[in-house]
């Protein structure tokens, strides 16, 4: 695994997903401080064994690479305390809905990317979607410091808001297949526990046999279905409940949500400083 010994890492906003990351760049022998807005999650932070602050200003001074990762409605005040210290530092964004463009007007002189990873870096499973801009000095640099939290993927900027809907958010959309399976074990009389282990299972089997395949999921799904039997039945069912329409509409909504969050944001900032 590569190492980052030396490195100084700040996380801006270590909730949920910044301390996964920080803890995931630790572990890669990354120096990293992490930041919270509230005294108790210092504290919180501090016992998982991380340095953390309350201090952005100070977090970003001694650091080479900043990761974003506080809620987008708080990034413009966040831009106007770090603003200023930013320059020939790489700054990546994990917000949703904020574009590259805006993180460049607010962070001059910086090296800014946009990256969605999601929940399961926690497990250093995260499938992480990142956008650099041209001839980007750290590039290397960031793209391997996000592998130590799972898969990297190069994606453009218009794609951003897309990977956050499919890869950000699609974790809680598994999530509630996952629970919907469990619930239909349930009903036919399977005890929760073992329904739970057995989904899960049958989850990460069915994906490691369609990455061992390079074919179409509708190629596994035809092995499955004999005629007349059980699974072409369970088919029919969610068919006539439109289920991949459901889907496919939970993932429009969730992109043009992303879309909406930058253009929010923006009027936010010509506000405070018109």
């Amino acid at each position: 695994m590569f190492r980052f010994e030396g490195l100084r890492v700040a996380v801006l906003g270590a909730g949920k997903i910044g301390s996964m990351l920080a803890l995931g760049f630790r572990g890669c022998g990354a120096s990293v401080v992490a930041t919270a807005r509230r005294p108790e999650r210092v504290e919180e932070l501090r016992a998982m064994g991380l340095e953390a602050t309350t201090d952005n200003v100070s977090a970003v001074k001694r650091a080479s690479i900043i990761v974003v990762s506080v809620k987008p409605y708080q990034y413009p005040m966040l831009a106007h305390q770090i603003g200023n210290h930013v320059a020939g530092k790489a700054v990546v964004s994990v917000m949703a809905g904020v574009p590259l463009r805006l993180l460049r007007a607010t962070l001059p002189g910086a090296e800014v990317y946009r990256a969605m990873p999601n929940i399961n870096a926690a497990v250093k499973k995260s499938v992480t979607g990142i956008v650099a801009p041209k001839d980007a000095a750290f590039k290397d640099l960031v793209f391997s410091l996000f592998r130590c939290v799972g898969s990297v993927y190069e994606i453009s900027e218009q794609l951003i808001d897309a990977w956050t809907a499919v890869a950000g958010s699609g974790p809680a959309l598994i999530a509630e297949l996952i629970d919907a399976l469990i619930l239909g074990a349930l009903a036919v009389g399977i005890p929760r526990h073992v329904a739970y282990d057995a989904i899960l299972e049958t989850l990460v089997g069915t994906a490691e046999y369609l990455r061992s395949r390079p074919e179409h999921p509708a190629a596994l799904r035809d092995e499955v279905t004999t005629p007349g039997g059980t699974t072409i039945r369970a088919l029919k069912a969610l068919e006539a409940r439109g289920m991949k329409a459901a889907i496919i509409d939970a993932v429009e909504k969730a992109t043009n949500r992303a879309k909406r969050l930058a253009r929010e944001i923006e009027e936010e900032l010509l506000e405070e400083t018109g």
